[in-house]
């Protein structure tokens, strides 16, 4: 109903989509007074994601805040990782803001090693800016304490490309990162360690990548 009036409403006439979205209220209070347990339900979270798709401004505005306050709690949730990355797609820059913040204060390497939250964050970097992209490759930059590779000293990004979902979340980076420093040092510290990543099942993808990034270079350079 959402969706499929919303659209014709919209589409046809401004006063009926107004008349219609004030109609659809008691169903946006309903939903934001259960914002956790609807977004962590299998059919709850697809109501979640019509209203970011559909709804007025109003009515996405006073539901995006709400799903602020309990990012994490959805975000390696089987359900609720679907909300959060509707709200990177639908959403405002703030909202991409918060759950930048919340990826560097838990930890990237944590969070991108766990199935549901790695695809929230490669949704940041898809839907994200070029301030946003290049956040996450610095935090793929930092030192990891207490461990170190052959090179010397170990960084995230090291670790990130060994693991089954992290590993992806490397990959969409090189992707996406806009040309610069955060780039050209993200490649510069696989491209140093690229013989020993050649020994991890997963990292073989990231050394593919590299190969096409330098073949890529060679033809533009």
């Amino acid at each position: 109903v959402i969706s499929s009036r919303s659209k014709t409403y919209q589409a046809e006439d401004k006063h009926k989509a107004l008349s219609f979205s004030r109609k659809l209220q008691f169903i946006l209070d309903c939903v934001v007074a259960n914002i956790v347990t609807l977004s962590c339900h299998p059919f709850g979270c697809r109501v979640l994601q019509r209203i970011l798709e559909h709804c007025i401004e109003s009515q996405k505005s006073s539901t995006l805040n709400s799903i602020q306050s309990c990012l994490r709690v959805l975000l390696d949730d089987q359900y609720g990782n679907y909300v959060i990355q509707h709200v990177l797609q639908y959403g405002r820059k703030s909202d991409r803001d918060v759950v930048l913040q919340m990826v560097k204060e838990n930890g990237l390497l944590e969070l991108s090693r766990q199935k549901f939250a790695s695809n929230v964050i490669e949704k940041l970097l898809k839907y994200g800016n070029a301030d946003h992209r290049n956040a996450i490759a610095v935090e793929m930059l930092k030192v990891v304490e207490g461990k170190t590779v052959e090179n010397g000293q170990c960084t995230v990004a090291l670790l990130m490309v060994r693991d089954a979902y992290a590993n992806y979340v490397v990959q969409t980076t090189l992707d996406v990162v806009p040309e610069g420093e955060a780039k050209h040092n993200l490649l510069q510290e696989l491209k140093s360690n690229s013989a020993q990543l050649r020994n991890y099942t997963f990292a073989k993808h990231i050394i593919t990548k590299l190969e096409e990034t330098e073949v890529n270079h060679r033809r533009l350079g």
